[in-house]
């Protein structure tokens, strides 16, 4: 689910445009824009997480134990 308003970003994330409503939302995709997490996940690796991921074991740094 998107909160609203919510940022939206072109190729560069400094080419923002704000959607106040789902109408709006799918208007600027439509023309490319992608919301930030989206923009993040693409650019940067970086992936927003999710119920499944938040459930399963967490990755420690470090030695494993013996």
């Amino acid at each position: 689910m998107i909160d609203f308003p919510c940022a939206v970003h072109l190729d560069n994330y400094d080419d923002i445009k704000i959607a106040v409503d789902e109408s709006r939302l799918k208007e600027l995709r439509e023309l490319g824009y992608i919301t930030s997490s989206e923009w993040y996940a693409k650019n940067l690796g970086i992936i927003a997480s999710t119920a499944e991921e938040e459930t399963s074991e967490v990755k420690r740094r470090g030695r494993p134990p013996k």
